[in-house]
C-alpha cells in the first residue's frame, strides 16, 4: 500500500516514486486514479499481488480495462502493456468475480488470444477460470480445454471438471488420466466422488511422483467403494 494512503489520502498520488513513469513498466495514472477512486490504492497492478485475496470494488475496473486495452494502450504489444495485461488477468483470479459471465468470457477470450500470449498469462487465464466458473459454464471450459496443448493451462480447467458432477465430465476427466495432467483428473474424480474409478485410481497409489501418490490416496479415501 502507497505511504499515505492509510487514511484515505490521495497526496501519495502526486507524489510518485521516481521508478514509476507513465506509460512504462506497467505503471499507467489513469489505472491508479481508477482505482483510488474505489479504495484500492497502489500505484501498479503488480503492487496487488500480494494484497488481499478479494478485491471486489476492483473487478468492474478490471474488467474494463482487459476489453478495452488495446484501445486505451494502442499499438503493439510492448513490455508495459503486457505488464499490465499480466496484472488485470492476474486479479480477476478472485472469489469476488464467480459467476460473473463477462469475466469469464475475457479470460476465455486471453486464452485463445491471437497471437498467444505469453504462457504465464495463459496459466493465469485459465486458473482464474477454475476459480470463477461455475457448473453451467461446462460447455465454455471444455470447450476451451480441447483447444489449449499446454499441460500446464489445462490442469486448472481439468480440476475445475469436478465441480461439474455430470457422467459427461466423468468420461473426460477419466480421458486426462492418461495424460501430463492426470494429477489434476484425480483431484477432479475425488472432488466429484465419481461412481466406478476406483480401479483407474488405485494403480496411481504406486506412481514415481509422490505428489501424485498422495492425491490418489487422498481420492481413494473420498470416492464411493
Amino acid at each position: 500500500m502507497p505511504r499515505g494512503s492509510e487514511n484515505g489520502g490521495t497526496e501519495w498520488m502526486n507524489n510518485l516514486p521516481a521508478r514509476y513513469v507513465h506509460g512504462r513498466r506497467g505503471f499507467d495514472r489513469r489505472l491508479m486514479e481508477e482505482l483510488a477512486a474505489v479504495g484500492v490504492p497502489c500505484y501498479t497492478l503488480t503492487d496487488l499481488a500480494n494484497g488481499p485475496r478479494t478485491i471486489p470494488q476492483g473487478i468492474p475496473i478490471f474488467l474494463d480495462w482487459l476489453i478495452n486495452l488495446e484501445t486505451k494502450i494502442p499499438g503493439p504489444e510492448t513490455e508495459h502493456r503486457s505488464a499490465i495485461r499480466s496484472g488485470l488477468i492476474r486479479n480477476l483470479i478472485d472469489p469476488a468475480a464467480r459467476g460473473n459471465q463477462h469475466a469469464i468470457d475475457l479470460l476465455i477470450t486471453q486464452a485463445r488470444h491471437q497471437p498467444p500470449l505469453p504462457q504465464r498469462q495463459q496459466d493465469w487465464a485459465c486458473q482464474g477460470l477454475a476459480l470463477i466458473a461455475k457448473p453451467e459454464h461446462f460447455p465454455q471450459i471444455t470447450a476451451l480445454l480441447d483447444e489449449l496443448p499446454s499441460a500446464t493451462a489445462r490442469y486448472p480447467l481439468i480440476e475445475y471438471l469436478g465441480k461439474v458432477k455430470t457422467d459427461q465430465a466423468r468420461q473426460l476427466a477419466i480421458r486426462e488420466l492418461d495424460g501430463p495432467a492426470h494429477l489434476a483428473a484425480i483431484n477432479a474424480l475425488a472432488k466429484m466422488k465419481a461412481e466406478g474409478v476406483r480401479h483407474l485410481i488405485e494403480p496411481f497409489t504406486t506412481h514415481p511422483s509422490s505428489q501424485t501418490r498422495k492425491a490418489a490416496t487422498r481420492a481413494l479415501e473420498k470416492l464411493p467403494g
